[in-house]
């Protein structure tokens, strides 16, 4: 006979009692964990969606917080029964959509225990479309190696990640344009800026100066290897014989020019981002290419920014992410990235090279030759803005060079931020894996 069975035939009152009330208990047990577990799939459910209405009122580009909460009413009312859910909106000072909803789970069991329900209530909140939920600076490789259809490749795919973020269609968006060879244009009319050191344009003529010279005689043209931002390729050079000299007169002049081009500051402000004090060189007579483009909401500006460079110049990295970072901070030399949100604002960096380092710092310019230190700077820069909350996208474009594929690798804030692309049609892609990961509202909450 089983022990059940004992037990329920057993005369003993006490044995009788004590095993009614052993089933109670157990059965109070199970049935507590039922409600619990119908009450958390019911949370569930309710935080999938409020996440959804948050998002849609957050992403509208509504910013009138009556209309936002009427948004999150309607959406919560379509998923479910709208007399069963108490829903609230408040905008944050930071530029933060928060959607909350409550409801009261009607229990199975609970009533045994004198709960007839449970309270459920859930939080989610995302950045208003209007708070400047992204900055984004575009620092783009336009060295010498880029000439012909590597540039025109380029230029696509920027412009179009420009137009996938038009179709955002957020006006606070902000995207900068930093073009960079060995310098960065910075634009002359920042000349008098109080965080630059560039002296004024001068111009002098010496006396007059006669020597004897050697004349070229028989020239033609032959089959030589040239090399442009350390890419060797086959070209054609002009050789001559040396004829008999002659005396040529001339007047020296000395001309010195400054054309928007700035140089590196001394250990450790060549590291750094803002002024803090110490002024950026200016450098005279040095040549660099399209000037910088700060942040702007104005997308086809932009454009016409992309769609005008040129490429010429050596490669020297530190150069162009250290102006890409600056266009980022709230901090002078440029303050284009305050504003009433710039707290909450996301921060992007977009990296783009087609080689290694060919030129390092010396002193205010970059002629000097140590690849290794040229890398060890970037290495320093990347690491830099990671700690300043800026995301780093990377894009090694048409590099074979191990140790450059490395360094943009390491430089990204995520191993799937860098993209390896071999020729235009993989550019064009990871221009577009970096827009639809710009354009993705973020659930903060």
């Amino acid at each position: 006979m089983s022990l059940v069975s004992s037990l329920v035939k057993n005369k003993d009152g006490n044995v009788a009692l004590m095993f009614a009330v052993s089933i109670l208990v157990i059965l109070m047990a199970v049935g507590v964990a039922i409600d619990t577990g119908f009450a958390h799939k019911t949370k569930v459910k309710l935080q999938n969606t409020a996440d959804s209405a948050v998002l849609a009122a957050a992403g509208s580009g509504e910013t009138d917080q009556l209309k936002l909460q009427e948004m999150a009413e309607q959406y919560v009312g379509a998923n479910g029964d709208a007399s069963k859910y108490a829903t609230t909106l408040s905008l944050t000072p930071n530029g933060r959509v928060q959607v909350g909803v409550t409801t009261k789970y009607d229990t199975k069991f609970g009533g045994i225990l004198g709960r007839s329900n449970i309270n459920i209530a859930v939080v989610s909140e995302a950045p208003l479309a209007s708070s400047e939920p992204v900055n984004v600076a575009l620092v783009l490789d336009v060295t010498g190696s880029m000439k012909g259809s590597k540039l025109s490749s380029l230029k696509s795919a920027a412009n179009g990640l420009i137009d996938m973020l038009d179709g955002f269609d957020n006006d606070a968006l902000k995207v900068s344009v930093v073009p960079f060879s060995n310098y960065v244009n910075i634009g002359q009319s920042r000349r008098n800026a109080p965080w630059l050191d560039v002296e004024d344009d001068s111009f002098s003529t010496g006396a007059e100066v006669c020597r004897m010279v050697s004349t070229r005689i028989n020239c033609r043209k032959v089959q030589s290897t040239c090399s442009n931002d350390g890419v060797s390729y086959s070209c054609m050079k002009t050789v001559c014989d040396r004829g008999p000299e002659v005396q040529r007169c001339w007047t020296p002049t000395n001309n010195r020019v400054w054309r928007g081009c700035v140089g590196s500051r001394n250990t450790p402000w060549h590291e750094r981002a803002h002024f803090g004090g110490n002024k950026i060189p200016g450098l005279m007579n040095a040549r660099c290419n399209e000037e910088i483009l700060p942040l702007t909401n104005t997308l086809a500006e932009v454009k016409t920014k992309i769609d005008s460079l040129s490429a010429r110049g050596n490669t020297y990295i530190p150069s162009g992410l250290s102006w890409g970072w600056r266009t980022l901070d709230t901090k002078m030399p440029l303050t284009e990235a305050k504003g009433p949100f710039a707290a909450n604002t996301e921060k992007v960096l977009v990296l783009m090279t087609d080689g290694a380092n060919t030129k390092s710092k010396n002193g205010d310019w970059h002629e000097g030759g140590s690849v290794n230190d040229a890398n060890n700077i970037t290495r320093n820069l990347c690491n830099n803005i990671k700690t300043s909350d800026i995301q780093i996208y990377t894009i090694a474009y048409e590099i074979t060079d191990t140790t450059t594929k490395n360094l943009m690798r390491n430089c990204a804030s995520k191993s799937s931020m860098y993209f390896d692309a071999s020729n235009a049609a993989q550019l064009n892609q990871a221009f577009d894996s970096i827009g639809k990961s710009l354009i993705r509202l973020r659930l903060t909450h």
